[in-house]
């Protein structure tokens, strides 16, 4: 299990996005090398000339397999100019993703419903998204969205921070938060990452 939080610092043009490092089977737990991924997609125009090459960060809680398959196997197709982020995500980006899981019969379907038993946080430019189990899309309207274990506490924390310790860094509101977790929930623990993403 895990703790993954992404918040936007709005005041200085960049998101903080959190993780632990713990990973657990059943009574057994570990450590992995990183719950944060960064993949590069590339923008194209109608004659899919590429145009741009943007980054997109990525964050799981559930399955780590499916971790270990968006790092070293699965490769973000083309976005199209003219797409928003969302029409991407739905229409490429998400049903690539569902088509290499259900072919290598890594997950499948309850009650006909596709799960893949996880969830992602996206970070694309200045926006986080919310990427829930049956791969329904959520966009993030406040500041903050957290995903795992412990995300109620990641939540609590969070909230608290910003709302009664307004001086604080935005950073360590974050860091606060994962460490919360960590001392708080046996499936996350205090080995904690965390990367800004600067946006403009």
């Amino acid at each position: 299990m895990t703790i993954i939080i992404a918040l936007k610092d709005k005041k200085n043009k960049r998101i903080i996005f959190g993780s632990d490092r713990q990973y657990s089977q059943g009574i057994i737990c570990g450590i992995v090398k990183n719950k944060i991924i960064e993949k590069k997609v590339n923008i194209t125009d109608a004659y899919y000339n590429e145009l741009d090459t943007k980054k997109i960060y990525l964050g799981l809680s559930g399955s780590g397999f499916i971790s270990e398959i968006l790092e070293y196997k699965f490769t973000p197709p083309d976005m199209n100019e003219k797409q928003t982020f969302m029409e991407y995500l739905y229409d490429d980006f998400l049903e690539e993703l569902r088509t290499l899981l259900l072919d290598k019969k890594l997950t499948g379907t309850h009650k006909e419903v596709f799960d893949s038993g996880s969830n992602i946080i996206i970070v694309f430019e200045d926006e986080i998204y919310e990427v829930f189990s049956n791969f329904s899309v959520n966009k993030i309207q406040q500041e903050y969205t957290a995903s795992g274990a412990g995300w109620e506490i990641a939540i609590g924390s969070l909230y608290t921070n910003l709302h009664y310790h307004k001086e604080m860094d935005r950073v360590e509101i974050v860091r606060q938060a994962l460490t919360t977790c960590g001392v708080n929930t046996i499936y996350c623990d205090t080995n904690i990452d965390i990367k800004i993403i600067d946006y403009t």
